[in-house]
């Protein structure tokens, strides 16, 4: 990551570079150009009004040719003085070439129908520019050319020593880039090391780590405290698997142990009367259904878990819905002579699974059944809104401990063990019911006082989104 923000940062420095180079070395040029180019003109115009033959005695040409010198001391000009037979008539240089044929592109150019022909030749860090010599008889006629040579090797060593500045200039500027940016790569990089090694040692087994050291508002500081919420998720879903398989091993238990004592108490009874057998069978019968229950209510909790199965919905009449658990249950509360009063308030249908929230209501009105001492009452009531469906049982039993109530919907959990177990509960219908619940999106509240009864409340939502 540093790498690419060191390649991004200097990317638009190298560009400048080039750009301001090339920049400047193009405006060193134009400007050399315009200053070359109406010399060569004059001379043109200087050639064309004397003529070839008379070039060397015109005083003009004297004067011509002692500017020509002066800027050449300046700039290094040549002027070279070509007819229309390539050959030279006059050369300012040292060691001229006048009198000599030298076949030279510009010239040929000019003479062939350029108005003036500016060629830059880097090889030779010389400037050529060539202009046409007009007939002053006919001006579309061109009787030769006028060619200045300019040393430009001024420009290039300016712009050498230009280069070299900048290029330093850059590479400080570099430099100070990679040190900040491996400065706050390391600073960035710190915290999210510090939160890989807590996921490292969390793969391991290790639920209880915990991400330490990142404050502030920033990313890093979300990031440690979401995955801190996790792991204590996390934790908490391993504690309720490891009493999960506590509970399971201990409710499987406590049938075996008395199975298995009252098949031994028959074996070492030879001649145990015909009643003591009826008896003992009778109680492994009534363990071997305590099993199958605790095993079916485990299916169920499965089947509530595994989300992927989804709900069978469709559209259910809660108030029917209802009165049907009231009848199949009525026989109990006959038997134990309690009310069970049906509140009515308003009908209402849902789109939901009307097994699973069969099961999930049954399971929470027989509850109140069981635990309402003789000649109580259980009062169920239906009422909704323009969103969501209430369904309130409420019972006048034993109640429950505001301590306790958090804890009813887990699993094996109960409040008072004995009774528990003599009403024949596997302390898993409240959370099958919690389970199958929040299936449907709703959600169930319980709201009671020790010896005052309970009131739980259902909440679902009359339209899944």
């Amino acid at each position: 990551m540093a790498l690419s923000y060191v390649a991004l940062s200097l990317l638009p420095l190298a560009v400048f570079f080039f750009v301001v180079i090339a920049h400047i070395e193009t405006d060193y040029l134009d400007e050399r150009e315009g200053e070359v180019q109406p010399i060569a003109f004059i001379a043109s115009d200087i050639v064309a009004a004397r003529g070839f033959d008379t070039l060397e005695e015109t005083t003009l040409l004297n004067n011509l040719r002692g500017m020509m010198n002066r800027r050449s001391t300046e700039w290094g000009y040549r002027v070279l003085i070509f007819d229309d037979g390539l050959r030279v008539i006059y050369d300012s240089a040292a060691g001229s070439r006048t009198g000599q044929t030298v076949i030279i592109p510009e010239v040929m150019n000019a003479i062939s129908g350029r108005t003036i022909v500016t060629q830059l030749r880097r090889a030779e860090s010389t400037l050529y520019t060539a202009v046409p010599v007009v007939s002053p008889h006919d001006a579309t006629e061109r009787v030769g050319a006028v060619l200045l040579i300019e040393s430009v090797e001024d420009i290039f060593e300016t712009l050498s020593d230009l280069r070299a500045d900048l290029l330093l200039i850059i590479a400080l500027v570099s430099l100070g880039i990679i040190v900040v940016v491996f400065i706050m790569a390391n600073t960035l990089i710190r915290p999210l090391r510090r939160i890989l090694l807590v996921v490292q040692r969390m793969a391991t087994g290790r639920l209880d780590q915990r991400i330490t050291n990142v404050e502030g508002q920033n990313e890093y500081a979300i990031l440690a405290e979401s995955f801190n919420s996790m792991a204590e998720k996390l934790e908490r879903v391993e504690k309720t698997r490891e009493e999960f398989v506590s509970n399971v091993s201990h409710e499987l238990k406590t049938p075996l142990s008395s199975m298995k004592v009252l098949s031994e108490s028959i074996l070492l009874q030879e001649h145990a009367p015909e009643a003591m057998y009826r008896e003992f069978l009778q109680d492994i019968v009534n363990e071997v259904d305590r099993m199958t229950n605790i095993n079916n209510d485990l299916l169920a909790l499965v089947r509530n878990d595994q989300r992927e199965q989804g709900l069978n919905i469709s559209t259910v009449s809660i108030n029917r819905m209802v009165e049907d658990i009231l009848k199949r249950l009525s026989p109990l509360s006959e038997q134990k002579e309690i009310a069970l009063i049906y509140d009515d308030v308003r009908p209402v249908e849902i789109n939901a699974d009307e097994i699973k929230l069969t099961l999930a209501i049954s399971n929470i009105v027989e509850n109140g059944i069981k635990y309402t001492p003789q000649g109580g009452t259980v009062k169920v009531a239906v009422d909704a809104d323009h969103q969501f469906v209430y369904i309130s049982v409420q019972d006048t039993g034993m109640g429950i401990p505001e301590s306790e109530q958090t804890k009813i919907f887990n699993r094996f959990y109960r409040v008072d063990k004995a009774r528990d177990r003599e009403t024949g509960g596997t302390g898993l219908g409240l959370a099958i019911s919690h389970s199958a619940i929040l299936a449907h999106n709703g959600s169930i509240r319980v709201s009671s006082k020790p010896d005052e009864g309970a009131v739980f409340t259902i909440r679902i939502p009359i339209r899944r989104s």
